[in-house]
């Protein structure tokens, strides 16, 4: 029976999943508010150049924050119990202790070999990446062990004061010049940490469980190549075009994105985590609900999504430079050009993560390595900088379609009835 608009709508507020959702996401509202309404003030405080040095910055920690925590958030919401729960929390904030170290260096060594542009940004950016990383390893943590709680209001909370500290501590450093950007970046990261530490128990509990992170091993082994190349494909766009066009583009494209990710962050990162969490309770208890599950959550999703995309198309060439400033009229060019893009992101992307509910995990594998394929062909293209990004964003629309026919396939064939752990392992209460 097809799905109509019109009764999902007006289903779609009575429902629990609805209301969960709307805690995280009125809380990212707020959040991305504050950074919309100071974006004006923030490209008039900074240059395209000292925001393309920030877009680059931001790129590295997206692409290293997925080794954070080597994927074993992602394991705390379908932990077969809340023992193992707690304890693949605890280990992996010290986990980010570790592996931001390894960031940092690692960004020093791109700095100085001046990989991918990286050379541009100042000597001690490596000190800032180390605190940054840190950071987002203890919040992805503690959200989903939040998420698995049910403790979405910490979720909103924890969204509000880390997207409200960000851009307000940018503007407070700009008498920092360009380094103000990272600096108000990282202060931002630790003060929302604050919303989400009263979540884990205080009861005397080991702080690392090598035995838990053994039993949950297939997270890193299989999970972690995919997040870290699918987080490469995100951000990627602002270093590349950086190396290929200059500064200048990169930093016109990093407030593109900013602007294109509104959205996806409101909306999509509220749903992805209610969905995940609500997906995995299904897959244990009542795996042929499922399918219908993604397909009315992926349905209303894209009934959200379009007229964003719609928006943006029409509105962003007249109005970026009149918000942001005329030098930034070039970003309003691109926003258009990446609204095919932002739509299939945030109709897809917000489900995806069923597929780690399956023996299929793996299939993320091989979507993440079609991301990067794009790009490598981009690069053998030789085009001017709109028409790659035009490239870039139909080719990655159509990707992420692709990649919804196969979930949808992937449940058909087979959804385990009970996760506890992702490996291809047959559960022994099911012969």
């Amino acid at each position: 029976m097809p799905l109509d608009p019109m009764s999902a709508f007006c289903r779609l507020p009575q429902s629990r999943f609805f209301r969960d959702a709307m805690t995280i996401a009125g809380g990212t509202a707020l959040a991305q508010a504050a950074g919309v309404l100071l974006s004006p003030l923030l490209t008039r405080l900074y240059t395209p150049e000292a925001m393309g040095l920030w877009g680059l910055f931001v790129s590295f920690l997206g692409v290293s924050s997925v080794l954070a925590t080597l994927r074993y958030e992602v394991a705390i919401v379908a932990a077969s119990n809340e023992e193992d729960a707690l304890a693949l929390t605890r280990s992996s904030l010290v986990l980010g202790v570790l592996t931001g170290l390894l960031g940092a260096l690692a960004l020093e060594f791109l700095r100085q070999k001046d990989l991918l542009g990286y050379g541009a940004l100042p000597p001690w950016a490596f000190l800032l990446a180390f605190p940054a990383l840190v950071a987002f390893a203890w919040g992805m943590s503690l959200r989903y062990y939040s998420v698995r709680q049910g403790a979405f209001d910490l979720v909103g909370r924890f969204t509000v004061v880390q997207g409200i500290a960000r851009p307000v501590a940018q503007v407070l450093f700009s008498f920092a010049g360009g380094a103000g950007l990272l600096w108000g970046e990282v202060l931002g990261r630790f003060l929302g940490l604050t919303a989400l530490w009263r979540i884990l128990p205080k009861a005397q509990a080991s702080w690392f469980s090598p035995g838990v992170l053994a039993k949950y091993k297939a997270y890193p082994l299989v999970q972690l190549p995919s997040g870290f190349l699918n987080t490469l494909a995100l951000m990627a766009p602002v270093p590349v075009f950086t190396a290929l066009y200059g500064p200048a583009v990169g930093g016109s494209l990093a407030l593109a994105q900013r602007v294109v990710a509104l959205p996806v962050s409101l909306v999509g990162a509220a749903v992805a985590d209610v969905f995940y969490g609500r997906a995995a309770k299904l897959a244990r208890e009542k795996p042929q609900a499922l399918k219908s599950f993604l397909l009315t959550t992926t349905f209303r999703l894209f009934l959200i999504a379009f007229p964003f995309g719609l928006t943006l198309w029409l509105l962003a060439p007249l109005l970026t430079p009149r918000v942001f400033g005329s030098a930034w009229e070039e970003a309003g060019r691109m926003i258009a050009v990446m609204a095919p893009w932002m739509v299939a992101q945030l109709t897809v992307s917000p489900v995806s993560r069923v597929v780690f509910l399956s023996r299929w995990s793996w299939i993320k594998l091989v979507y993440d390595m079609s991301a990067l394929m794009i790009f490598a062909l981009l690069l053998g293209l030789e085009l001017d900088s709109s028409k790659a990004l035009a490239f870039l964003s139909w080719g990655s629309a159509t990707l992420y379609g692709i990649y919804f026919v196969v979930m949808v396939l992937i449940i058909d064939l087979e959804i385990r009835p009970n996760t506890p752990e992702i490996p291809k392992q047959k559960d022994s209460r099911h012969g």
